[in-house]
């Protein structure tokens, strides 16, 4: 006869495995922390109730089908335990506000067992094709918000989208690249991993309530503290993961809404205008420039330390312009606040702050100067960048691209002056200048060393990097130099204005992306600044006694705070070319002019 087996002896460590002792543990860490908050505790407001009661209610229904089907309550203690150590390591390596005060650690680890959970039960294998990007996404962003101050928000993602293959591989270093693979297939390892785990659960509906206690528990969390200390973030993944998702649709909203912004534009020529300070054949030259990155506080024109422009500081008919402040940190919207009307760039909804016209080429065009477009490299790239300058720039006679350096197109614009002595003609030129990665400069007879564009860790090499961009601002100093020497004895005028700036750690941030965050806002930065100036021939003044009264009254303009909005109507009044489109309050060379009053560095205001 079989002898009755007796019962195993239970591990004095059973215990510390069980479900009962992790819900006794899991509360302790969250009560803890919120013990301050507590005591200032007031009532929730507007839908957190009835998202907890939501939740609550779930977790009833959900509780009550287990029961009816003799179903497990919750997973077995080690899946919880699992669950747990996960979630910590994934919320203290992924999430950037995992630390930012005490209370967002529990919150954050509880919402991401219960998404886990939710997210098995609904897709099973499926969801690790979200969780494997996102956790992958969040990494990136860790390198990037402490690389370069930056995180993964609209614009970032708009300009990612439109960079070109040279801002691209600065960043995509053979270390990043490496990083990136090992933490991809890490992730994926990870989660193939826990889906392994997950699947030893004998019942759906165990997970369904754990995902529904763990989710409410989280946000109970979170609803405790005092209404002013409620954020969003607090409640990672659930929150990060639909704020990923607006960026990116965001972003794509962003550079079409751009595209259509500059095609949709209605040509200044459809309306009467007229022009007559010139009858045509005086053989005057006008040069527009936008040029690319050049912050006014690294150009020794402005004061600073570095010779960056020994050229142009020598020059004694400069008028120079100290305090401009650039419309946006994004290329294209730069350049339709520089062309058109427009006073802001494309997210300011403010109708009096968007154009009403395009591009302010078409009027010279339409008044006897032949267009002549010289752009960089990266006009040959099918980007954003090169469909919004081709609409602004369309009326060109010819357009020529630097196959290299922007020193290539010296030759091509000295033809073109050469070859229309008495015609007047309007170069316009937009060439890489001062982008990143800082390349554009004569590596041979670098003025300031060492230099080298090494965005692996840029705070960590910031001598080098701010020597490189330093170089190329006085690359474009001689570049400028050049380009007037092939106007010598002509009548002529240049206009040189940036597009936005540059990022080098002074404001925490290197690169050129915008965080979105109040504090890190494009325009309460240093990077807003942008160089501009203008250079005239005395031949030029000649011409017309109106110029020399209009180029007077500009340099009285020219310590006040201007902006991109200033140049289609200075253009305009210069030239005197009269049309409904024309503000005397933004023309430089009027006495009406009224100063920039948009966003901008709070030390930046001037009178």
């Amino acid at each position: 006869m079989n002898e009755p087996q007796p019962e195993p002896r239970r591990s004095k460590l059973s215990f510390f495995r069980s479900r009962t002792l992790f819900f006794i543990l899991l509360p302790v860490f969250p009560l803890v922390s919120v013990y301050k908050s507590v005591c200032a505790w007031e009532a929730p407001f507007g839908l957190e109730w009835p998202v907890a009661a939501v939740l609550f209610t779930l977790l009833l229904i959900s509780l009550a089908v287990s029961m009816k089907r003799g179903k497990d309550y919750l997973p077995q203690a080690s899946i919880l335990w699992s669950l747990l150590l996960f979630s910590v390591a994934c919320d203290c390596a992924c999430n950037l506000y995992a630390f930012t005060t005490p209370w967002q650690l529990p919150t954050s680890i509880l919402m991401m067992m219960g998404c886990v959970c939710l997210l098995w039960v609904t897709l099973r294998w499926g969801s690790l094709l979200l969780w494997t990007p996102f956790i992958f996404l969040q990494l990136a962003q860790q390198v990037a918000f402490h690389h370069y101050g930056t995180r993964l928000n609209s614009l970032v993602l708009a300009e990612t989208m439109e960079a070109s293959a040279e801002e691209l591989l600065t960043y995509l270093t053979p270390f990043n690249m490496s990083m990136a693979v090992a933490a991809l297939l890490g992730t994926a390892l990870f989660f193939f991993w826990l889906g392994r785990l997950l699947r030893r659960t004998h019942s759906k509906w165990s997970l369904l309530n754990a995902g529904l206690l763990f989710c409410l528990m989280g946000y109970l969390v979170g609803v405790v503290l005092p209404p002013h200390k409620r954020k969003p973030e607090y409640f990672w993944p659930a929150v990060e993961a639909y704020d990923l998702f607006l960026a990116c649709s965001e972003a794509l909203l962003h550079n079409q809404a751009t595209i259509e912004q500059a095609e949709g534009l209605p040509l200044p020529t459809q309306k009467t205008s007229s022009m007559d300070i010139l009858k045509g054949g005086e053989g005057v030259v006008l040069v527009v420039h936008i040029g690319e990155s050049v912050r006014a506080d690294r150009m020794s024109l402005n004061g600073y330390e570095k010779d960056t422009t020994p050229w142009l500081r020598a020059q004694p008919n400069l008028i120079n312009f100290p305090h401009c402040i650039s419309a946006a940190c994004d290329t294209c919207q730069a350049q339709i606040a520089i062309l058109t009307n427009a006073r802001r760039d494309v997210w300011n909804k403010q109708p009096e702050m968007q154009p009403t016209t395009g591009s302010v080429l078409e009027l010279f065009n339409a008044h006897g100067f032949d267009v002549y477009s010289f752009f960089g490299q990266r006009c040959g790239q099918k980007l954003k960048y090169d469909r919004v300058v081709r609409v602004l720039t369309k009326c060109s006679k010819e357009r020529f691209n630097a196959p290299g350096s922007p020193w290539t197109s010296l030759p091509q614009i000295a033809s073109v002056v050469d070859s229309n002595t008495k015609e007047n003609i309007l170069v316009f030129i937009n060439n890489e200048g001062s982008h990143t990665p800082f390349h554009h400069y004569d590596k041979k007879f670098a003025p300031f060393l060492p230099s080298a564009t090494n965005f692996q860790n840029p705070a960590a090499h910031a001598e080098e990097v701010n020597n490189a961009y330093d170089n190329t601002v006085h690359y474009t100093d001689e570049y400028i130099r050049r380009v007037v020497q092939a106007l010598r004895g002509r009548p002529f005028i240049y206009l040189y204005i940036s597009d936005h700036g540059e990022y080098l750690g002074h404001d925490g941030i290197w690169g050129r992306a915008a965080l979105g965050e109040s504090k890190f806002n494009y325009h309460n930065t240093t990077g807003c600044r942008v160089g501009m100036f203008v250079l005239t021939s005395p031949e030029f003044e000649k011409l017309h006694p109106h110029f020399v009264t209009a180029l007077q009254q500009m340099r009285a303009n020219s310590t006040k705070t201007v902006g991109h909005e200033h140049i289609f109507h200075t253009l305009l009044g210069l030239f005197k070319i009269s049309t409904p489109y024309y503000d005397a309050s933004l023309d430089l060379c009027s006495g009406m002019m009224q100063p920039y009053s948009g966003p901008m560095p709070e030390n930046d205001s001037q009178s």
